[in-house]
């Protein structure tokens, strides 16, 4: 099932506005929605119950998880399948990624009362370190229903060909408009001209597929809140519907997008956020 998009469920509110996402994807690039949840059987709450309420709680849920399954295929024209597992949430997860194969994992994340403490933080870092599929992170409460325009994030010494021909994928689902953003330290702007023909490079192809694209410079310091903080804004300033990042550093910034500076622009930007791991 590679055309299909993989949402995890926990009936939170915010799982439940990734799905709304994922079908809206699903909507314009005829990919189907595939939904899972896993029953939690190493968690001391579930030893609580007998073996026979364990069996009817799996029960119970999953039919409540067919109910949403049928009612978004009824809502949407889209196909929509259900799954369920027992075990490690994140194990779990993967897991099914692997055997799917989906286009992409969409998972609603939920910041805690600081950024370094997240109510779903860690499991969503997990998968999005490890999953070899894209991951896009739904934070925020409000989304628009299409995405007019996608901030493709660039540390121009070195042209990611796997996140561009993603980013030109998606634009030509929604006839969106890429902005290409090179985040540059203030004391760095001898690099310009590398900068420069790179990022020239990078827009002749995506305008190669017929999509509308900008070209932007951010100078910032050096330091990873400040720097996902201008990220985040710019990504306000240009009304970005989608980020797309990669998880790994792309160049001359140390970590630029696999330590502290990915963590903050993922769990602090109410704007989705799609990652992508180097294969």
């Amino acid at each position: 099932m590679e055309n299909t998009l993989l949402v995890p469920i926990d009936f939170s509110q915010q799982s439940l506005i990734a799905l709304d996402q994922a079908l809206g994807l699903a909507e314009s690039s005829n990919l189907s929605v595939t939904i899972m949840t896993v029953v939690k059987t190493n968690s001391n709450f579930w030893g609580v119950f007998s073996e026979d309420e364990q069996k009817d709680l799996e029960i119970k849920i999953e039919q409540k998880l067919k109910k949403l399954a049928n009612e978004s295929k009824e809502q949407r024209n889209v196909e929509v399948y259900s799954i369920i597992r027992r075990g490690k949430v994140v194990d779990e997860i993967l897991r099914v990624a692997d055997h799917l194969k989906p286009k992409m994992l969409i998972m609603g994340t939920t910041a805690g009362i600081n950024i370094t403490r997240k109510i779903i933080g860690s499991r969503a870092l997990h998968i999005i370190k490890t999953s070899p599929y894209p991951v896009l992170s739904i934070k925020g409460k409000v989304h628009s229903k299409g995405c007019e325009n996608i901030l493709l994030p660039i540390d121009a010494t070195k042209h990611t060909e796997q996140k561009v021909k993603m980013t030109i994928e998606i634009a030509k689902w929604f006839n969106s408009k890429i902005t290409i953003l090179t985040a540059l330290e203030k004391n760095n702007q001898d690099k310009i001209d590398i900068v420069n023909t790179k990022l020239q490079n990078i827009k002749t192809e995506i305008e190669a597929h017929q999509i509308v694209c900008d070209t932007e410079y951010l100078y910032t310091d050096d330091d990873r809140g400040i720097m996902a903080t201008s990220i985040v804004g710019f990504a306000h300033k240009v009304q970005a519907d989608l980020m797309v990042l990669m998880t790994q550093q792309e160049g001359s910034f140390k970590e630029f997008f696999l330590g502290s500076l990915a963590k903050n622009i993922i769990f602090s930007s109410d704007i989705p956020v799609l990652t992508i791991n180097p294969q």
